[in-house]
């Protein structure tokens, strides 16, 4: 029998109705939980955004939002189901809404570390996961779902295999048109069937014309006269198209590269001022001509300033491929306008991009020779060494990296030369042995930092009107007590909203990365070290607080603990093993360590990785490393993560990595 307040949950906080008569002003928008969302830790965070002249409660408690809007409030899980009653107060007129969320209890573990899953159902049930009905782009999948762990399963027929999670899989391959799939599970006498049907779109047909969205560049650009421009349109199969640049090229046939996409090469020469023009693009001669967004055509470079606290330098004109992070009020060079990010002049052969929004065009900025340099003195602050190099009144781009043979850090300041000569090393202790200067372009000026011993941080930032850059000093390790000294955050991944890979059985990634680090955290303060953890609950974090939480703390090593899931296209049985990543020479042996620990836990392993354009990993005040435990997506794995004896051996790998990474320590005292 469904009671009243069960039925309730059947408007389950979809976006709140609108009021009749009220004006378009958004509504509430609930980030944080959805309805019946699983948990497997006992707080969570429930988080929305409120429009203003609103007035919130949560189970009865009025809700304060920040400057943005947005309302953050814990609530306690201590039942099974959990009613969660938020209340919407407008105009006099109130809005009830009630979302029903499940706390999973750890309730059917097995003593013999087969990880069966806990929460059996006493009832059939069969629940689809992702992908839904409807269109798929995509040639293959892994169509997924969950039952009652003794079921029997058919999928159009054939039988398909439950895990003792409930779990099931089967990885197919789409055939154009309609794909139809099936599922009938049975136990118990009761009986459930769904359909799951996969539209694959048709064919796009073949264009008769020009395609007017396809033209290069689709948004504004700008490029420096001297350079190649590479137009581009779509069109039909075989033809024979024409671009053109008003003023600049006459008409030149484009070379077809794939069936029905073409493109040209123009060298943008004897441009003497500058051009504001588009790219025009024809078939024949009396065709329709195609115009591409405005092209600007610079004559030189133009200074900029960045205005952002963290503005980020990329490699490609997108934000995928992080190549160092600047402050605000750098001078750049800007030399192009691509996507939405201006290209940047580095050195004679090294260009880059910024987001344009984090950058003002200043004409002071603009650099016409190279900027000389002043001294460079250094001390020592408690556990850093500190260098301070004197820039004046500007402050240019500089990239500041850790290299591995020999150990050191390279910093390059772009756009200066050595001016001043005087440099002044440390009295004392030091982080650094010695320094190296060089020029190794006309603008690119250069400082090789060797260590002592091994790097435990460092970091480069402008203060005022010095470059600093800071390196850690190595912690004492005694073999009596190795984690004594050590300072450690734990930093589970996810949270809140952002719930991560998703297991098959609803089982979030972020509930498994806080589970195996609760345990973690106990066993390093047993060992003596000093621990912090970036959250402790269900609760949003993100990554550059973090980060920032983490510099409060003062940590010497922190270990992201998270879970692993793979592309869409890829066979959830076929994916696993746990991996490490990191991104710093001084944060390898980390992984290495860890590594066959990890491979001792009953699960595969599948990797030590470098990756360098990981936020968090990039990080340099302290050692970090990424433990990526299992794949919670393959079902296998999700039951490790799921038992209290996975997220032991889990946790207990990461332990004794860093007990083995201490002891290593102490033998270069």
């Amino acid at each position: 029998m469904i009671t009243s307040r069960l039925k309730m949950t059947f408007t389950l906080l979809l976006p709140i109705l609108l009021l009749a008569g009220e004006n378009d002003i958004p509504r509430l928008n609930i980030l944080h939980p959805k309805p019946d969302m699983q948990f497997w830790v006992n707080q969570i965070e429930v988080a929305g955004d409120i429009a203003p002249g609103t007035e919130v409660t949560v189970m009865g408690e009025l809700m304060t939002p920040d400057a943005e809007g947005r309302f953050r409030h814990m609530i306690t899980l201590d039942q099974a189901e959990t009613f969660i009653d938020i209340t919407e107060t407008r105009a006099n007129k109130t809005n009830l809404d009630t979302i029903r969320v499940f706390h999973r209890n750890l309730d059917h573990l097995s003593a013999d570390s087969s990880f069966v899953n806990n929460n059996v159902p006493e009832l059939l049930d069969l629940q689809l996961g992702s992908p839904r009905s409807g269109v798929y782009r995509g040639s293959e999948v892994s169509l997924k779902g969950r039952t009652h762990p003794e079921a029997n399963l058919t999928i159009n027929g054939d039988t398909l295999g439950v895990y003792a999670s409930g779990a099931f899989t089967r990885h197919v391959q789409l055939n154009p048109g309609d794909n139809i799939y099936d599922f009938k599970t049975s136990w118990n006498g009761s009986e459930i069937s769904q359909r799951l049907t996969l539209s694959t779109p048709p064919t796009k047909p073949q264009l008769e014309k020009l395609d007017p969205g396809s033209a290069r560049p689709a948004t504004e650009a700008w490029i420096l006269a001297g350079e190649h421009l590479q137009p581009g349109i779509r069109g039909p199969e075989g033809a024979t198209v024409y671009c053109k640049i008003p003023g600049v090229s006459a008409w030149e046939i484009m070379t077809e590269v794939q069936p029905g996409q073409y493109e040209a090469f123009i060298h943008l020469l004897d441009i003497d001022t500058e051009q504001s023009t588009s790219v025009l693009y024809r078939m024949g001669f009396l065709s329709q001509r195609i115009k591409s967004a405005p092209l600007r055509i610079l004559t030189d470079a133009l200074g900029g300033l960045t205005i952002h606290e963290d503005t980020r330098v990329y490699d490609t004109p997108s934000t995928e491929q992080l190549f160092f992070p600047l402050a605000d009020s750098v001078s750049v060079q800007i030399i192009g306008l691509e996507n939405g990010m201006y290209r940047i002049r580095l050195g004679e052969y090294r260009t880059a991009y910024v987001v344009a929004d984090h950058v003002e065009l200043n004409e002071s900025s603009k650099q016409y020779s190279a900027h000389f340099l002043g001294s460079m003195r250094s001390e020592n602050e408690g556990d850093w060494t500190i260098f301070r190099i004197a820039t004046g009144n500007k402050r240019l781009p500089f990239e500041l990296k850790e290299k591995a043979v020999p150990a050191r850090l390279e910093l390059k300041v772009y756009g200066a030369k050595q001016g001043w000569e005087w440099t002044t090393y440390p009295e004392d202790d030091s982080a650094i042995a010695f320094l190296e200067r060089s020029q190794p372009e006309d603008m690119v000026w250069q400082m090789d930092l060797f260590p002592t011993q091994k790097f435990w941080g460092w970091y480069g930032r402008y203060e005022g009107n010095d470059l600093v850059i800071g390196i850690r000093k190595a912690p004492i390790i005694s073999r009596d007590s190795l984690f004594a000294n050590v300072v450690i955050e734990l930093d589970p991944g996810h949270g809140g909203w952002q719930r991560g890979a998703m297991g098959i059985t609803g089982y979030a990634e972020a509930d498994a990365n806080l589970r195996y680090c609760l345990k973690l955290e106990k066993m390093l303060l047993d060992a003596g070290a000093t621990v912090y953890m970036t959250r402790r609950n269900d609760q949003q974090v993100d990554l550059d607080e973090r980060a920032r939480i983490a510099r409060a703390d003062g940590v010497h090593i922190f270990v992201m603990a998270h879970n692993n899931a793979p592309g869409r296209d890829k066979n959830l049985e076929e994916a696993r093993g746990a991996s490490t990543f990191y991104t710093w020479p001084s944060a390898k042996s980390l992984s290495d360590y860890i590594y066959p620990h990890l491979h001792r836990m009953g699960i595969d392993t599948s990797g030590k990785v470098i990756r360098y354009y990981y936020y968090l990993t990039r990080q340099t005040e302290y050692l970090v490393y990424l433990i990526e435990g299992a794949f919670i997506t393959n079902p296998t794995e999700e039951m490790f993560l799921l038992s209290e004896e996975g997220l032991e051996a889990l946790a207990n790998a990461a332990f004794l990595g860093l007990e083995d990474f201490l002891r290593a320590q102490t033998t270069n005292e």
